[in-house]
């Protein structure tokens, strides 16, 4: 194996465990498995995906922890399969594993029974056993072993909201800003950014934004060192982040919400401007580009050929 297949994409100073993919790899990657739906529209379909997990894993009851794990298992099942796959089951699909993974295990017949109610307001009951109900089931089984599949086994899932807490006492922070970073990156988990960049730079951008739309001083020294190295993370980091957030959040919102939003957007290079005199060792460019090519250039063969996903393969850099 070449030296430079070894090598982890770094877009932070540190990585968990897996490979990451930049927003450019990940548009790639979906316009070549499913070149007929426009990538905005796959973007779409995927946050609507979360969002029904969402609603979906309040009605059963789980905790945030499994309703994100679930959401995050979504993206990385659509990374690699076509979204034409989208539906009931995959939903159900990646609910059935993060309530296994984080230890809060309900019954696949409680999930489907969840869902069918969501999708049908007006329904009371539906009878699993029917021959529809034994036929949806397997095919979230199936569904289920795709969904492993495409995270390689790996459970190691690690979230931001442990992140954000500590960050945010360290910084001596208002519980305010910890509950608005809290909602940010709750929120984040309906778009790719947790394929982008690993929980504590999601934790960090979470938090100088919730401080953005508070109003409230971001220190440019913690503990007597730069924010950015004492939260382990790159400022242009933070910054990309926090731009994909504010376009996510400005869905929906009034003129005057998406206006505010606006000026946050043109605020935010103030992030970049503190590397200037603790500014990161640049990394080779032959490196980063390597490394970062390597799994999706593998992905893209294997969509050409029409062949299998291999997800060992698919992770072998990591």
């Amino acid at each position: 194996m070449p030296q430079f297949q070894t090598l982890p994409v770094l877009n932070s100073i540190n990585r968990v465990s897996r490979t990451y993919y930049s927003k450019h790899d990940q548009g790639v990657v979906y316009m070549a498995r499913t070149p007929g739906i426009s990538l905005h529209r796959q973007t779409d379909m995927r946050r609507e995906s979360c969002e029904i997990i969402a609603a979906i894993g309040k009605r059963i009851g789980f905790p945030q922890h499994t309703i994100s794990t679930a959401q995050l298992l979504l993206h990385r099942f659509f990374m690699f399969n076509s979204v034409q796959d989208t539906g009931n089951e995959v939903v159900m699909a990646c609910l059935f594993v993060s309530s296994k993974v984080e230890d809060t295990i309900k019954k696949l017949k409680d999930i489907m029974i969840a869902t069918y109610i969501f999708r049908h307001p007006n329904a009371t009951d539906w009878d699993t056993e029917s021959k529809e109900g034994e036929e949806q089931r397997k095919r979230v089984l199936l569904y289920e072993k795709m969904v492993l599949e495409s995270i390689c086994f790996d459970f190691r899932i690690i979230h931001p909201y442990d992140y954000i807490i500590k960050f945010v006492r360290v910084m001596q922070g208002s519980k305010q800003l910890a509950r608005q970073a809290w909602d940010i990156a709750q929120d984040s988990y309906k778009i790719g950014v947790c394929l982008e960049y690993p929980p504590h730079t999601i934790a960090a951008g979470s938090i100088y934004l919730a401080s953005k739309l508070l109003g409230e001083s971001f220190p440019d020294l913690i503990k007597g060192k730069p924010w950015m190295k004492a939260l382990r993370t790159r400022s242009i980091d933070v910054e990309d982040f926090s731009h994909q957030m504010l376009d996510l959040l400005s869905i929906g919102r009034s003129d005057e919400q998406r206006q505010l939003y606006d000026k946050i957007h043109i605020t935010l290079h103030d992030a970049r401007q503190l590397d200037i005199q603790h500014q990161q060792p640049p990394l080779k460019k032959a490196r980063t580009e390597h490394s970062r090519t390597i799994g999706v250039h593998a992905e893209l063969e294997r969509i050409q050929d029409g062949g299998a996903s291999n997800p060992t393969v698919r992770y072998s850099q990591s």
